[in-house]
């Protein structure tokens, strides 16, 4: 029944409507409807062929089996079926009850109307109570540790249904959106939108990979062998252990097969296995040591540096310590920085390092001054000595930068002064340094042995050899692997760098490597090589490894062959991709093209002057010859 209809006029103003004019309605609209008169709530809809719900979401479809039916033993399968006639027709029949003369009791309905006396049966005697119950028929308490359990796990996964049953997936024209008439582009009902559209063939060739875009520092990183950049590590929270338990070479250095893993190595004429050796090692160190444009570009990344800082920050100075400051660093090596406050460098008094919050600050300063490659900026600010870690973003070198911190630009002062005392010390921390990175024993944060302590080991050795002996580098080399890998007893003696000698240790700890700091006795310089144990071990296998290798060698007659083979044989294309991209930066970068500059050439030879005229004198006879 529809509703009536209201008139409505000119009737009182609403509420809060003061100076307004009056309404003018006369019409007749119907009443507001109820809230639970609305067609949606009353389940009014039009007649479609299609229920909005299927008839099968009245009756779910079970997804557990009955617990009748189960069993926890993973033995025994599962016999279940979707279709109950087909479990009646595999149970088995019921027994018919057969009377006394043979025959079925639907057969005999005269006997079975016939009611028997029930029988006597004997009173039952009373139940004892749980309370007290009867000490000669009452069984102990069942055990459950001597039952089977039943596992509830096994239970429900067994129980889960692997399939819906086809009748209960009902066609659901709703559901599949039949009946929707899209009001797309043409183009969607030629291939539908997982069709790519104008898209390569897979095969198609990709141009050359110097057109792709790259990021910054790409050029400088660590690639694979597919010529791939790796992606930048970043050193967050505490180092993983890099090197393996027996000493051996990491595999990322192992050379691959027909690779050429001496790379220094020159063919030499016959000549006796020492000075083989010695010739060798120098080939390497020659090989190894930074090339001119490697140290113009770090030196740029150290002044780069300095103007950005002094821009922020008045007077401060940026000086480069440790192996790149020494010229000793191999081509992959960090660059190790210290940044000095004007108090520091004039009074002594640290104005930089003592505040985390100001760590936290230096470090956003590097990443807003477009100096780091972005997400590499790293701030180790709960350190005893706080620095900052990023890659460059010009050349992707790794720096480390410590604040108003001297112990490192002392250091270089003793480094300078071992270097002319001993020059041949220089060539032989380089062919260990290179043996310990081979095999991850050359970091400090994970126990390994540091580039200072490594110069302090050689220098030591050298400081208690005679002068003659310091010639044949060879030599030299044998000695210190014999020595440090078979006599030196680290867990009682300790080095002393000024004056030379060595100390009995007391309070230092036995398992641990201790050298004095030659710019301060009270400091343990290699106080956290913890893995002393394992580097001495390596130095004693380096020694027999080249005594093995120098008898072959001799023996066989082998004039090609390396002798340093068999302790720093590696893959050394990192070296040279790292040497073929700063080659590349400082040919193409503007800031090096002063450096490119061809020398001047030679002042003109003067302009050669014409022989003298002979001599216009008289002539002389010639004598005549004596008979």
């Amino acid at each position: 029944m529809s509703r009536p209809f209201q008139f409505r006029g000119n009737g009182p103003p609403p509420r809060g409507a003061r100076g307004r004019n009056p309404r003018h309605e006369f019409s007749f609209r119907p009443p507001p409807r109820h809230i639970s008169e609305r067609p949606l709530l009353r389940g009014v809809r039009e007649p479609t062929p299609e229920l909005l719900f299927p008839e099968t979401e009245s009756k779910p479809a079970p997804k557990f089996a009955s617990l009748e039916n189960l069993s926890d033993s993973e033995e025994a399968e599962m016999e279940l079926s979707d279709d109950e006639d087909s479990d009646a027709e595999a149970r088995p029949r019921k027994k018919r009850v057969v009377g006394t003369d043979g025959q079925d009791e639907s057969e005999q309905p005269l006997l079975a109307s016939i009611p028997t006396p029930a029988p006597v049966t004997a009173p039952t005697p009373p139940q004892p109570k749980w309370s007290n119950p009867d000490p000669y028929t009452a069984l102990p308490p069942p055990d459950d540790s001597q039952h089977k359990r039943v596992d509830v796990v096994k239970l429900i996964r067994k129980a889960r249904l692997a399939a819906i049953p086809a009748e209960a997936k009902a066609k659901d024209a709703v559901a599949d959106n039949d009946d929707f008439i899209s009001l797309g582009a043409f183009g969607d009902t030629a291939g539908g939108p997982d069709e790519p559209e104008n898209q390569p063939p897979a095969n198609a060739p990709t141009g050359p990979k110097a057109s792709e875009a790259r990021e910054p520092a790409a050029e400088s990183r660590k690639r694979t062998r597919d010529d791939q950049p790796k992606p930048l590590t970043s050193k967050h929270g505490k180092p993983l252990r890099r090197f393996k338990m027996d000493g051996s070479i990491l595999d990322e250095w192992l050379p691959f097969k027909d690779q050429n893993a001496t790379p220094w190595m020159v063919s030499e004429p016959s000549l006796n296995v020492a000075a083989r050796l010695q010739n060798e090692i120098l080939a390497f160190y020659q090989w190894v040591k930074p090339q001119r444009f490697e140290q113009i570009v770090r030196q740029d990344v150290v002044d780069r540096l300095e103007r950005a800082f002094q821009k922020r920050y008045s007077g401060v100075t940026v000086h480069a310590f440790g192996s790149f400051a020494s010229g000793m660093y191999l081509p992959t090596a960090d660059i190790d920085l210290v940044l000095l406050s004007t108090s520091f460098a004039n009074k002594g008094i640290r104005a930089f390092g003592d505040r985390r919050g100001q760590i936290y600050a230096f470090a956003a300063f590097v990443r807003t001054s477009g100096l780091a490659v972005d997400g590499t900026v790293e701030a180790i600010a709960h350190a005893r000595v706080p620095i900052l870690k990023w890659v460059d973003k010009l050349t992707g070198l790794r720096v480390d930068l410590s604040f108003d911190n001297d112990s490192g630009l002392l250091a270089n002062r003793t480094f300078q002064e071992w270097s002319e005392q001993y020059p041949m010390m220089p060539v032989l921390v380089s062919v260990v340094k290179q043996f310990l990175l081979l095999r991850g024993l050359n970091e400090v944060p994970t126990g390994g042995l540091g580039g200072f302590s490594i110069t302090c080991i050689v220098t030591s050795l050298l400081q208690h050899m005679p002068r003659k002996e310091q010639e044949n580098i060879g030599a030299i080399l044998m000695e210190f692997f014999y020595f440090y890998g078979k006599i030196f007893n680290y867990e009682k003696t300790g080095i002393r760098m000024h004056p030379p000698g060595y100390y009995n240790k007391t309070f230092e700890k036995s398992d641990r490597l201790s050298i004095e700091d030659p710019n301060n006795p009270a400091n343990d310089i290699s106080g956290g090589t913890k893995e002393v144990e394992l580097i001495f071990r390596t130095f004693r296998s380096a020694y027999w490894n080249l005594r093995d290798r120098m008898d072959w060698i001799n023996d066989h007659g082998k004039r090609d062959a390396s002798i340093l083979d068999a302790i720093i044989a590696a893959n050394y294309d990192e070296y040279l991709d790292q040497r073929d991209q700063l080659r590349r930066i400082f040919d193409t970068a503007p800031q090096f093209a002063k450096y490119r500059q061809p020398p001047p050439p030679p002042p003109p030879l003067p302009a050669e002057s014409p022989p003298p005229p002979p001599p216009t004198g008289p002539r002389h006879s010639r004598p005549a010859a004596r008979r």
